[in-house]
């Protein structure tokens, strides 16, 4: 019998450490390309509880480049979204969503279009770190017939945990109503 209860004691001690080293596994990452005639590369890498996508889409011999990265730790949520998209020309978009701490959460939205010689780059990073902090940024660059376009947005919200008093049941406050 007692070694029953010892296998039994092993085996969920062993599902309980399991169980602690999943809770920060929980990323979900898509990179989709689609070509016709051109270039289309899509990048994406999550870590920790994390939900990303990089699209890029190329025609007409242009380029299209999407970076996506994103790290979800210590019970912050990390998403976000890149897309490139090239008609004949340079699209370039990278993202980056950072959250680190219990509740933090981070989104990024990044997007270049081009068409015919236009070259348009993008680049969004949102970082939230400590307890209930939000960082959003949204970064858009669009180059037509040979212009260059450019667009960056950063977001931080570094807010931290600062504990509520305690109070004791004799010096609780009274409110009057």
């Amino acid at each position: 019998m007692t070694r029953i209860t010892t296998s039994i004691a092993l085996a969920a001690l062993c599902l309980f450490a399991l169980s602690m080293f999943a809770v920060d596994a929980n990323a979900q990452v898509t990179a989709s390309s689609y070509s016709n005639g051109g270039t289309a590369i899509a990048n994406a890498s999550g870590r920790g509880n994390t939900r990303l996508n990089a699209t890029a889409v190329a025609r007409n011999g242009g380029f299209a480049q999407a970076n996506m990265f994103g790290s979800g730790r210590n019970g912050g949520f990390a998403s976000g979204n890149s897309t490139a998209i090239a008609n004949g020309g340079v699209a370039i978009a990278n993202g980056r969503s950072i959250a680190n701490g219990w509740g933090a959460r981070s989104h990024v939205n990044s997007t270049a279009q081009s068409t015919w010689g236009g070259v348009a780059r993008s680049n969004g990073q949102a970082i939230a770190n400590g307890t209930w902090s939000n960082a959003r940024a949204n970064a858009n660059a669009r180059a037509n017939w040979g212009q260059n376009s450019f667009s960056g947005a950063r977001a931080i919200d570094n807010q931290y945990y600062n504990p509520q008093p305690i109070y004791q049941p004799a010096v609780q406050p009274t409110f009057g109503w």
